[in-house]
């Protein structure tokens, strides 16, 4: 398979090529396509923070139970979606900061297949890509596969401007048969050429074992459809982490520990304008309208910079560039530049299990010792909104 970080540009870092990449490009004028909607929608192009894409939580239900679900999944009696009237109010929102482009997750999406259709059919309506859509693949059946990939198609999915859009499966901790994943690879990889459509398989690992199901997986589809198109798949081969939004999470047991101040060394700048391996930089909106500056799956809660069902997109990134911590981050290329806040002598004697639980550590120091503020609490919706949102302000008066 292709390896993840292959193929990775960086604006201001040599030429863009485009059909290369996980996230591959249609234009190798990528950053000057971008830039031009951010200046078009009336933003500042060389802000600190704008995000390139929004990883959209269609939906929090989803059809399996993995034990450490880095969404936070729940089961299909316990999710919710997005009705159609959020969706086509956050396109809107998304038009208005001239978002480029939008990755769909869950949950699992597939679960919620018509609020899916309507939200592929309106992000073509405004131009705006898909460049991801993840899935666990349970919509593999024999009956299904060919079916979906249809209608997807009809619904807008390969109809991008800029970026190949791509199709990510998830074979975790999973109970999908993986004969269904098989499935779904090979008509993907025999109905759509690699300028219309790339897939990936997104494996997390038990970080005891180490043990992934890709091999199982290859095994599967070359007993039944012959040599694996390594050539064609994309992948992401990471370990559970956990997850705080996550309430009961099976315990993540992750053998070692490292210093903070050796995770942020190694901390890539996840503001600095990336394609090809990643798209960045990227943000996480959850379904019930929770905005991140980031899209890790276990990212800080304080990196929430507000609510895009109850505020203005607008008005949410002006609150991320202002502030001190997104500041210092994408200035410093990533969390080392930290260093100038928290003493050495605390990050090196401080262990930690990864990126993500050392920018948690480090929002809270930084916010001790420089007295800001890292997030925003959900603005309270004055009743007189609420009452004309329900129809009820005219019977009210």
């Amino acid at each position: 398979m292709i390896k993840e970080g292959s193929h990775l540009f960086v604006e201001g870092h040599g030429p863009v090529d485009p059909y290369l990449g996980k996230y591959a490009v249609k234009s190798p004028r990528i950053w000057e396509k971008v830039r031009a909607g951010w200046a078009r929608a009336g933003l500042d192009p060389a802000a600190p923070y704008l995000p390139m894409r929004i990883e959209m939580e269609l939906t929090t239900k989803c059809d399996d139970a993995c034990p450490s679900c880095g969404m936070g999944a729940l089961p299909l009696a316990e999710g919710r979606t997005l009705a159609d009237g959020q969706i086509r109010f956050l396109l809107d929102q998304f038009v208005s900061i001239g978002l480029p482009s939008l990755a769909i997750t869950g949950g699992e999406p597939f679960t919620a297949w018509r609020a899916l259709l309507s939200l592929l059919a309106g992000a073509r309506e405004r131009g705006i890509d898909i460049s991801k859509l993840t899935s666990n693949g349970s919509w593999g059946t024999q009956r299904r596969c060919g079916p979906v990939f249809d209608r997807l198609e009809k619904a807008g999915f390969l109809d991008s401007r800029l970026f190949v859009p791509l199709l990510m499966l998830s074979i975790g901790e999973q109970s999908i048969p993986l004969e269904r994943i098989a499935r779904i690879l090979h008509h993907a990889v025999t109905h759509y050429s690699d300028r219309e459509l790339n897939v990936a398989l997104s494996s997390l690992a038990d970080p005891a074992t180490r043990e992934h199901k890709v091999d199982p997986l290859i095994a599967l589809y070359e007993q039944r459809y012959g040599s694996f198109p390594h050539d064609r798949v994309h992948s992401t081969m990471r370990v559970y982490l956990p997850n705080e939004r996550l309430a009961g999470q099976a315990p993540v047991d992750r053998p070692g520990l490292t210093p903070v101040s050796r995770w942020m060394n190694r901390c890539f700048d996840c503001f600095a304008p990336t394609v090809g391996a990643y798209v960045l930089p990227t943000s996480l909106l959850k379904q019930d309208g929770c905005w991140y500056t980031c899209a890790a799956f276990n990212v800080p809660e304080k990196l929430a910079m507000g609510n895009l069902l109850r505020e203005r997109a607008r008005d949410v990134i002006a609150r991320a560039n202002s502030s001190a911590y997104v500041a210092r981050v994408r200035a410093g290329g990533g969390l080392k530049a930290l260093h100038e806040v928290v003493p050495r002598s605390v990050t090196d004697t401080t262990l930690g299990t990864s990126f993500c639980g050392s920018c948690a550590w480090l929002i809270d120091r930084h916010d001790e010792i420089t007295g800001e503020e890292t997030g925003h609490p959900s603005p309270v919706i004055p009743v007189a909104a609420l009452l004309s949102r329900t129809g009820a302000a005219g019977s009210a008066r």
